[in-house]
């Protein structure tokens, strides 16, 4: 099928009480009088029986079914669901009682799952530090969802390798692991003790990611503390 062929195509908008209704009646009228199944009664089918296993984490984004004609049935006998959770393709096999034996009707699926995704809220040029605040948690449907193995707290650790566009979906590739404090540079220190504050700058002496104890030398006399990394180049003692 070509890309423009897929593209005319009208979305399926069915509701689940619409799918329930169709597929109770299709069992009601196979039972007592016999029924004719037709390609979007085959489609309703499937997408109830998607439903009924899967629920609101997955949507159908196209469905083709391989029935040249209507089917006279007598009963319908069961239905299949071939699906994996989390992969974009899946199919349903319909299996219907006639007149001359059991006909199966495929319906292959096209599907897009749940996905929770960080998500850029503003343009990050190339280089930048991502900072939480230019990056959102998001639901999206998608075919597949991206692996994700960052957290929207620790998104300063990190630099970008490419500039990165509002509403882009941020992954890991995209990122470069780089310190806040850096061994020999000089660092903003806050010292807390009680309802005393005191801020100075010091030298770190080793390399710091958010949240990691570093040491830092005072300037004035020399003395060696321990802190941790609370942003970049800042560093709170306790």
């Amino acid at each position: 099928m070509s890309s423009t062929q897929k593209a005319s195509r009208p979305p399926m908008r069915c509701s689940l009480r619409r799918l329930t209704y169709v597929v109770s009646i299709l069992l009601l009228l196979s039972q007592v009088f016999g029924a004719v199944l037709k390609p979007e009664d085959a489609k309703a089918v499937a997408v109830h029986a998607l439903i009924e296993e899967f629920g609101k984490r997955v949507k159908v984004e196209d469905a083709d079914v391989y029935l040249a004609k209507p089917i006279e049935y007598t009963r319908l006998s069961r239905v299949e669901l071939s699906v994996r959770e989390g992969y974009p393709k899946g199919s349903v096999h319909i299996y219907l009682r006639t007149a001359k034996g059991t006909r199966k009707v495929s319906v292959l699926l096209n599907l897009l799952w749940k996905c929770e995704v960080l998500t850029v809220l503003e343009r990050i040029p190339r280089g930048e530090r991502v900072y939480p605040w230019k990056v959102s948690v998001e639901e999206r449907f998608m075919g597949r969802c991206p692996r994700q193995d960052l957290s929207h707290g620790e998104l300063m650790n990190y630099i970008t390798l490419k500039e990165l566009f509002e509403g882009e979906v941020l992954k890991k590739s995209y990122l470069k692991r780089e310190p806040l404090v850096r061994r020999g540079e000089r660092v903003s220190v806050f010292l807390k003790r009680g309802n005393i504050e005191i801020s100075f700058t010091g030298e770190a002496l080793e390399n710091g990611f958010l949240g990691d104890r570093v040491r830092v030398k005072s300037p004035g006399n020399g003395r060696v503390l321990w802190g941790r990394v609370v942003g970049e180049g800042k560093v709170l003692i306790r």
